[in-house]
């Protein structure tokens, strides 16, 4: 017969072991997206959490912010002379000290500081402006500006916003071509359409894109199967498509900069099947 104590115990024990905090170790695979940090162009490494953008806590180094981690407190720290931030992992708060005051604040945040093989992602709008930076976001380049000085971001090139028709139209080509797809799959798609045009080997508009035609011996050859065989047009994008669409124009990019992508089981293309391979997505690969 068991000892009751040693019930007691045990019982006490898986207490303790399921009442343990874990760590969050996310499977999402980043994408890439581009940031302007004091007008210059940097690439980095994204993912997308409740429509918002978290990039690497190692990120903001370029900036002359200290990026350390707290084994103790589980958490990246960021500091500059003026603030110290912590993002303990999978938590939907920070906690942070102002000028080296004793007093330490909370701050509730609407994504989870994400762990992704052994890189913390935090918040990018949060972060920059936490820090005393500023920052907006120019949807004419799809991209954040952060400027770490006084007055006012650095102007960008000029670039268009979408029209309502070029929305449509990217939201019918993304539903047609990845309707079945995770909200990943989908934003891949989508940026792989937008990269073409922001290529000079590709039409400059989003609507030539999706709707290229390219003639050679006699043969007709579109560059999307859904404008051929009308499927563009009998689709309705679902929510998760346009919030993917959307990210994309945002600058999320889980195709790291594709501007093709295939079913290697419904495809025999060679010229597509001999471009670098950049992400397997779902049923689609990509590539540049």
């Amino acid at each position: 017969m068991l000892n009751k104590r040693w019930i007691t115990s045990l019982a006490l024990l898986l207490i303790i072991v399921f009442a343990w905090p874990t760590y969050e170790v996310s499977a999402q695979t980043p994408g890439s997206t581009t940031v302007y940090v004091n007008g210059k162009r940097v690439s980095t490494t994204a993912i997308i959490q409740n429509d918002y953008q978290l990039v690497p806590a190692s990120f903001f180094r370029s900036m002359n912010v200290s990026v350390e981690w707290s084994k103790s407190y589980h958490s990246a720290v960021l500091s500059t002379s003026s603030i110290q931030i912590g993002f303990p992992i999978a938590q939907r708060h920070t906690d942070y000290q102002i000028g080296g005051a004793s007093v330490w604040k909370r701050d509730n945040l609407n994504t989870r500081t994400t762990l992704i093989n052994g890189v913390t992602y935090v918040p990018l709008a949060y972060t920059a402006q936490k820090l005393g930076f500023s920052v907006q976001y120019d949807a004419r380049v799809r991209a954040a500006l952060i400027s770490t000085g006084a007055g006012d971001i650095t102007a960008l090139e000029n670039k268009k916003q979408p029209t309502q028709d070029e929305l449509h139209w990217l939201y019918q080509i993304t539903e047609a071509e990845a309707g079945g797809e995770s909200y990943t799959g989908k934003a891949a798609v989508a940026a792989s359409i937008l990269n073409r045009v922001a290529d000079p080997e590709w039409p400059n508009s989003i609507i030539d894109t999706i709707f290229q035609v390219d003639y050679y011996n006699g043969r007709s050859y579109y560059q999307f199967s859904p404008v051929l065989d009308n499927r563009i047009n009998t689709v309705t994008p679902s929510q998760d498509t346009i919030r993917a669409v959307q990210a994309a124009l945002n600058g999320y990019d889980p195709g790291l900069g594709a501007v093709v992508f295939y079913n290697p089981n419904k495809t025999d293309n060679e010229w597509v099947r001999s471009r670098e391979v950049t992400a397997h997505i779902g049923n689609h690969v990509f590539a540049k």
